[in-house]
C-alpha cells in the first residue's frame, strides 16, 4: 500500500461537481490489513473491524469528520486506469481541517499512527474559519455574466478566441482565458497557458466583463478542478489520444469522461454544443441536463438524423456551407467560402471550430446575422487567432504555421497543407511535440509524417521536455519515420522550431510547402519568415 497523493480541487472535477479532497493510493489486490490492526483501527474509530484497506479508509475519514463536528455528504471510491490505483475522495468546505483529516487518516491506515487528531484538527477549522479558507470556485449566486465554457483535444484555444470574437463583433464586452493568456476586450491581462481555474477566475472577477468565454483543458480539470459552478453554454470539440499517462489517466475513454465534466456543468436552461463527428463526444449527449445542439460535418450521421427527428437542433456543413437544422426549417448561415478560417472549407478541422462557435452564439443568444458577420470576421491571421494554421507565401512556396502538437493535429495539418498546395510540389514537415506525451503518440507523429510528407524535419522543443530527456524524444519520432518506412526523407534533427524552419526554407524551390508543427519558437518564426519577405496570405 502506498500513498500517491492528497489533493484539494476547489471545484467540480473528476470525481464530483464540487469541490473534492482527493485521496489516490497504490492498493494491490493482496493488500490487506492484518487482523491486529483491522481491530485496533475499529476500536479507536468506532467502526466495525474490516481488513479491506478502503473500506477502513472511508471509515476512518468519516469518524474523524464526526470528531470534528463536520458532515461528510458523499464519500467515495473509484479505481483510475493506472494498475492498482484508487482514489477516495470526499467534498470540503474548509481546506486545511479537510487535508488534516486525510492525513490522518492515511497515516493511520499506511503507519498505524491512531493518536487523537481532534483537537488538532479542530485548530485547523478554527483557521480555516478565521480566515475562510474555503474553496476558490465561482458560485452561481456570484456569477453574475453569460459564460461558455469550451473543452476537446484541438481546437479549444480557436473556438475560444472565435465566440469571444463574435460576441465582440456584436458589441459586448467580453473576456476569455485560453492557452495563450487571458483577455479582457482584446487586451491581454495574463500571458501564458491559462486554461485552468485561476485564468477563468479572473475573467468571471472582471466588473467590466459582460459575458465569459472560457478554454477548460484536462490539467486544470484534474489539478484543481473547474473554476465555476455551473455553466450557460457548454462545448466539447473533440478527443484523441493525448496527455495520456498522466494523474492515472490512460485511456481516451476515461480521458472523454474527465473533459465531460464541462459540459455536465451547464445549467438544465441552458446549451450543450456536442461535435457529433466524435463518437466520444456524441456519448456525452447520455450525462447532460441540458439541451443538445449537435454540430456535423456529415449530415447522414446517424446520431444527428435521429436528433433532428426527435426535435433536436443541429448545425451541419452542407454543400459547403453552415446550415442551421430545426425541425423542418433550414436556415443558411454562411457559405464556407465567406469564413476566412476554413479556408473555403479545405481546413476541416476549422469547419469543425467554426460550426462549434456558432452552436455557441446561439447558445448566448446572438441571432444568425451577428453570428455569421463575426465567422466572416474572423481571419486565420497572426493578428486574430496566432499560431492557429498561420499561411504565407515566400518566392512560390508555402509555410504553414501551426500549433500541431499530436497526431490528429499534424494529419490536419498535412492534409490542409496538401490542400493548399495543389500541383507537383514537395512537402516538408517538421514536427515534435512536448516530452509529456505517452511514447505511441510520439512515435505516431513520426509515422504520419513518414507516411504524409515528402521530407521530414525532427525539431526539439527544449522548453517543453517535461521531464523526458531531449534525445528520447527524438529518439521515439525517429522510430516512428522508420515505421513509416521513411529514413529516406529524413532531413536531419535540428536543436528548435527556428533552426529547422530556416534548413527546410533553405531546401525548398517554388512549388513546395513547409508545415511546422510550432509550439514553441513562434515569434522567431514570425521574424524569419518577415525578414525573408514572406507575407500572410489572407
Amino acid at each position: 500500500m502506498q500513498l500517491v497523493e492528497i489533493r484539494d480541487l476547489d471545484g467540480p472535477n473528476l470525481f464530483l461537481l464540487q469541490p473534492a479532497i482527493k485521496i489516490e493510493l497504490v492498493v494491490s489486490p493482496d493488500d490487506r490489513l492484518t487482523p491486529e490492526a483491522a481491530a485496533a483501527l475499529a476500536e479507536h474509530y468506532a467502526f466495525s473491524p474490516t481488513t479491506d484497506p478502503i473500506s477502513a479508509l472511508k471509515s476512518i475519514i468519516a469518524a474523524l469528520h464526526r470528531q470534528v463536528g463536520l458532515d461528510v455528504l458523499e464519500l467515495g471510491e473509484r479505481r483510475l486506469d493506472a494498475a492498482d490505483h484508487i482514489v477516495v475522495y470526499y467534498p470540503w468546505q474548509w481546506r486545511s481541517c479537510s487535508v488534516g483529516i486525510a492525513q490522518h487518516a492515511v497515516e493511520a491506515l499506511i503507519a498505524g499512527d491512531i493518536t487523537d487528531a481532534t483537537e488538532s484538527l479542530r485548530s485547523m477549522l478554527a483557521t480555516d474559519q478565521a480566515t475562510n479558507d474555503t474553496p476558490l470556485w465561482v458560485r452561481d449566486n456570484e456569477r453574475n455574466k453569460p459564460t461558455v465554457a469550451i473543452t476537446g483535444t484541438n481546437g479549444k484555444t480557436t473556438t475560444t478566441r472565435l465566440v469571444a470574437h463574435i460576441c465582440r463583433e456584436a458589441g459586448r464586452h467580453t473576456g476569455w482565458s485560453s492557452s495563450s493568456g487571458v483577455y479582457i476586450d482584446g487586451v491581454q491581462v495574463m500571458e501564458g497557458d491559462y486554461t485552468g481555474p485561476s485564468g477563468a477566475r479572473r475573467v468571471l472577477e472582471d466588473p467590466d466583463v459582460e459575458i465569459a468565454v472560457l478554454e477548460t483543458a484536462r490539467g486544470g480539470i484534474l489539478l484543481r478542478g473547474v473554476a465555476f459552478e455551473s455553466t450557460d453554454v457548454a462545448v466539447m470539440i473533440n478527443v484523441t489520444s493525448d496527455h495520456l499517462s498522466l494523474q492515472g489517466i490512460e485511456t481516451v475513454d476515461t480521458l472523454a469522461e474527465v473533459k465531460s465534466v464541462v459540459v455536465r456543468l451547464a445549467k438544465p436552461e441552458g446549451l450543450v454544443v456536442l461535435n457529433a463527428d466524435d463518437p466520444r463526444v456524441a456519448a456525452q449527449r447520455r450525462r447532460v441536463r441540458a439541451e443538445v445542439l449537435f454540430t456535423t460535418q456529415d449530415i447522414a450521421n446517424p446520431v444527428v438524423v435521429e436528433h433532428i427527428a426527435a426535435g433536436g437542433r443541429v448545425l451541419a456543413r452542407i454543400a459547403d456551407a453552415i446550415v442551421l437544422i430545426d425541425g423542418d426549417t433550414r436556415t443558411h448561415v454562411i457559405d464556407l467560402v465567406d469564413t476566412p478560417i476554413t479556408w473555403g472549407g479545405v481546413a476541416r478541422h476549422m469547419v469543425e471550430n467554426s460550426l462549434c462557435a456558432a452552436g455557441a452564439a446561439l447558445g448566448l443568444g446572438f441571432s444568425i446575422e451577428q453570428i455569421a458577420h463575426g465567422l466572416h470576421t474572423f481571419r486565420s491571421d497572426i493578428r486574430s487567432n496566432a499560431g492557429r494554421l498561420n499561411v504565407f507565401r515566400l518566392n512560390g512556396r508555402i509555410i504553414v504555421v501551426d500549433y500541431a502538437h499530436n497526431e490528429s493535429g499534424l494529419e490536419a495539418l498535412i492534409q490542409f497543407a496538401r490542400g493548399l498546395m495543389g500541383g507537383s510540389g514537395r512537402l516538408s514537415a517538421i514536427v515534435g511535440t512536448a516530452g509529456d506525451r505517452q511514447d505511441d503518440v510520439l512515435t505516431g507523429i513520426g509515422r504520419i509524417a513518414a507516411r504524409r510528407a515528402d521530407r521530414v524535419y525532427i525539431k526539439e522543443n527544449l522548453r517543453y521536455l517535461r521531464g523526458r530527456p531531449a534525445e528520447e524524444i527524438v529518439a521515439l519520432i525517429r522510430r516512428g519515420v522508420n515505421e513509416g518506412e521513411g529514413l529516406g526523407k529524413l532531413a536531419g534533427i535540428f536543436p528548435s522550431e527556428h533552426a529547422a524552419l530556416v534548413a527546410a526554407l533553405d531546401r525548398t524551390d517554388p512549388g513546395d510547402a513547409v508545415a511546422i508543427m510550432c509550439v514553441q519558437d513562434q515569434l522567431a518564426i514570425y521574424r524569419e519568415l518577415r525578414d525573408r519577405g514572406a507575407e500572410e496570405w489572407r
